[in-house]
Parts: C-alpha cells; sequence; structure tokens
C-alpha cells in the first residue's frame, strides 16, 4: 500500500488553520429560533438516530494524528496511518509497522530490516484511538443506546458551526455531559463536553483539591453516499473553572483523509504471509516459534 506523502511544513499550517477554526467554532454558538420544522422529542430522536445510522461493511483511508503539549504548534507529534477494516477485522499500516486485529487475535510485523512477528490472543493495538469509527459509538454502544443509558435529555436546539443541532444533557451528581446532534449531517454528533471535578495538588497551588475540568470533542464529518463518517476530530482536556497560567492540559486532533466505505477488500487484507524461517514471538510464551511450531500449535491464523 502506498502511504501518505506531504511536505512536513505545509502539512502542520493545515492542521493549525483546522485548529483555528475549530476554536473559531466554540465562539460560533448561538441560539436557533424555532422554525416551521417539525420539532422531535427525546424518542423520536433516538429512532431518527438508529434509521439513519448506516452500516459500516468496510472502509480504507489515511489518519493523521496530531498530538503534543498544548499548544501544538510546538514541536507536534504527528502519526500517519493507513487504516483498512471490515465488519469484524482492522489492519494498521505505517512505513516500519503493520497491526491485524481479528476478533481472537493480533498479528503485528514490525520491519527493521528482517521483519519481526509477534502474534497474540488479545486483539488490541496502541493505534486503535486513530480508528475514526470510535467517534461514531461508545465503546461497544451506538449512539442511541449511549443517549437513553447515560439518561440525556433534549434541553433545546442551537446553531454549532452553522448547523442546527439539538442539545442534549445528561447530569449525575457533580458530573454532567452535553451533545450536540446534527440531522443534517445524518445525525451525527458534532460535539461532546464532559464536565467533572478533578483533584488538583495543592502543594504546587492555592486552588481548591477539587476543580472542575472539562473534555471536549468536536467532530467534523464528509458524506459518503448516505453515510456521514468523520473529516477531521478536535479533542481538548481543560481546566474550566479556574484560570491556571496554562489551563489547557492537552489537545489532539486527527485528519481522516481519501477514505473509502463499503467497498469490496482483496482477501488477503488481513491475513499474514509467513515465511518459512520466520520466528514468531507469541505473547505469553518465552521462546520464539518457528513456522512449523506456530502452526501445529494454533493452525493458521
Amino acid at each position: 500500500m502506498s502511504f501518505l506523502n506531504m511536505k512536513p511544513n505545509r502539512f502542520l499550517l493545515s492542521c493549525f488553520v483546522l485548529l483555528a477554526c475549530f476554536t473559531t467554532a466554540f465562539a460560533q454558538e448561538t441560539p436557533a429560533q424555532d422554525t416551521a420544522e417539525t420539532e422531535l422529542d427525546f424518542e423520536a430522536l433516538l429512532a431518527a438516530i438508529k434509521q439513519t445510522d448506516t452500516p459500516l461493511k468496510s472502509g480504507e483511508g489515511v489518519v493523521v494524528h496530531i498530538s503534543g503539549e498544548p499548544p501544538l504548534d510546538i514541536d507536534p507529534r504527528i502519526v500517519t496511518l493507513r487504516i483498512v477494516f471490515d465488519s469484524e477485522n482492522t489492519r494498521f499500516d505505517s512505513p516500519r509497522r503493520t497491526t491485524i486485529l481479528t476478533p481472537t487475535t493480533m498479528w503485528e510485523i514490525v520491519r527493521n530490516g528482517k521483519p519481526n512477528y509477534y502474534f497474540s490472543t488479545k486483539p488490541q493495538s496502541h493505534h486503535e484511538h486513530m480508528d475514526p469509527r470510535r467517534f461514531l459509538t461508545w465503546v461497544d454502544e451506538d449512539l442511541a443506546t449511549h443517549l437513553r443509558e447515560n439518561d440525556f435529555r433534549i434541553i433545546g436546539r442551537e446553531v454549532f458551526n452553522g448547523t442546527l443541532c439539538y442539545v442534549l444533557e445528561a447530569k449525575q451528581e457533580d458530573r454532567s455531559k452535553k451533545i450536540w446532534i446534527a440531522p443534517e449531517r445524518g445525525f451525527r454528533h458534532l460535539k461532546y463536553e464532559s464536565q467533572q471535578p478533578t483533584p488538583v495538588d495543592a502543594l504546587d497551588s492555592d486552588i481548591p483539591m477539587e476543580a472542575l475540568t472539562i473534555f471536549r470533542t468536536i467532530i467534523s464529518y464528509q458524506q459518503h453516499g448516505e453515510i456521514w463518517f468523520p473529516k477531521a476530530v478536535f479533542i481538548e482536556y481543560a481546566w474550566l473553572d479556574f484560570k491556571p497560567a496554562d489551563p489547557i492540559l492537552s489537545q489532539r486532533m486527527l485528519e481522516i483523509k481519501n477514505f473509502k466505505l463499503n467497498h469490496n477488500l482483496p482477501p488477503e487484507t488481513f491475513t499474514v504471509d509467513l515465511p518459512d524461517d520466520a520466528m514468531i514471538k507469541v505473547d505469553g510464551i518465552s521462546k520464539a516459534l518457528t513456522k512449523q511450531e506456530f502452526l501445529k500449535r494454533y493452525g493458521q491464523q
């Protein structure tokens, strides 16, 4: 597979323009006047979300992850991956590493001269936070289930970043959550905020032992047929109810590029072709296995 080629300076500039657009969007949040459009109640909204949630059968594209100490324009860390998935499997490719996840296994091939092979029966990867699909669900929950089980309620409608949204809120003791859902974007959410008290080191500050923090996610989308799929994601974690020298604790961004959805994938996409002289390091086994030993113990994975 070919990987994304880009000039670092031009790419960083585009990232920071995107960040500026997201920041401007915070200020553009304004109440919307009711129109002749029929306003949905909570149950009707959940039904609309389920009805428009077209299943993702497959997908393939490039994801660029930018992270670092705030602000992101100072020494950012940039990771570029090609992601391929179907309804059960996921593959992450970078210039030096390939990770393949199935429902019951994980393969990792590290290319450092001669490839090194790693196998586990625990299907997890440190790249999963870059999968755009995770911003369409909460863990294994669809959006409608998440809203119902967390006791969200509609509190009004607002225009966020130029799009009319239903605003829902859930409160529990000293925590609160808000979400902005856009019918014009296939009932996807454009913003999600979660507030909660967080312990503070009182030895280094005169602020209270706990202070409110906010976790904010903002998503823009691109339409692929009937599916609205993430195009860019901005995530921020910050102090809320007091202003230290730098209230922003962390920021990161994802840019999702050149994606195609629900297309046919070659059958070999999620298989590993082991050379005869391969040595496979297996999770939980101290001694590397030869190809013959591995196939005898695990079969063709």
